[in-house]
């Protein structure tokens, strides 16, 4: 009778123990889970920030876009803090799950030793499936390489790529403006679900976005005349 009684005692102080563990355990993953959400972003609200769980901040130089171009390299590479997170909710700039990557970075052309800074993106916010590492799509004019990165992969209308140019005469490199109507862009604007531009007689062939309501008109191809003097791509 005694045995039985010490082994019901027994018994249940285990499941006690058992119960506190476990007790323990989700409260220590709950505060975990919370101190994961606080995580607040050091930059300005945007219209993705509510829709962002910020998971990491790292503090390196990471590389985001990485390109073997000629004798050098073509790199995107964030300036101190890179704030790592992913979307909670879809939206027409990324799906649930998507990673979100943000920091003031710099794009750079890199041969040997020197680095020169091609342009800066403070701030910058972008969206990607994956962390793999962005490319720079190279298209070729008669008197230089043009060089397109486009780091956010979706819109749902039309994505923007930087343009960048390496003349093929003395090797330099810069970044190309867009100028059309009269006014000028850092970016060149294309259709999201069109064929990638591509360069047909030195003429840079664009398709442009295509929306609900879009007329013929709009959706014409667009073409570019590279002005390799003053860094420009000029519409025709």
């Amino acid at each position: 009778m005694l045995v039985i009684l010490a082994a019901v005692l027994c018994s249940v102080v285990v499941g006690c123990k058992s119960d506190e563990q476990n007790v323990k355990l989700a409260a220590s993953q709950d505060e975990q889970n919370t101190l994961k959400e606080e995580i607040s972003s050091m930059f300005p609200t945007s219209e993705l920030t509510a829709s962002i769980v910020i998971d990491s901040v790292s503090e390196g130089d990471s590389v985001r876009a990485e390109q073997q171009v000629g004798k050098g390299t073509l790199l995107m590479i964030a300036n101190g803090k890179e704030e790592r997170g992913h979307l909670v909710v879809s939206s027409t700039l990324g799906q649930e799950g998507d990673q979100t990557f943000q920091s003031n970075y710099s794009i750079i052309y890199q041969q040997g030793e020197k680095e020169k800074v091609l342009l800066e993106l403070p701030a910058y916010l972008f969206v990607q499936p994956t962390d793999k590492k962005l490319i720079f799509e190279q298209l070729s004019f008669s008197d230089a390489d043009v060089h397109i990165l486009t780091p956010q992969y979706q819109t749902g209308h039309g994505v923007e790529g930087y343009v960048f140019a390496i003349d093929k005469t003395n090797g330099d490199a810069f970044h190309v403006n867009i100028v059309k109507n009269e006014g000028k862009s850092k970016t060149l604007l294309y259709g999201e679900a069109s064929p990638f531009p591509t360069v047909k007689d030195d003429i840079l062939q664009v398709y442009p976005p295509v929306g609900a309501g879009s007329s013929e008109k709009d959706t014409n191809k667009g073409y570019y005349k590279l002005d390799l003097k003053n860094s420009q791509l000029i519409a025709e």
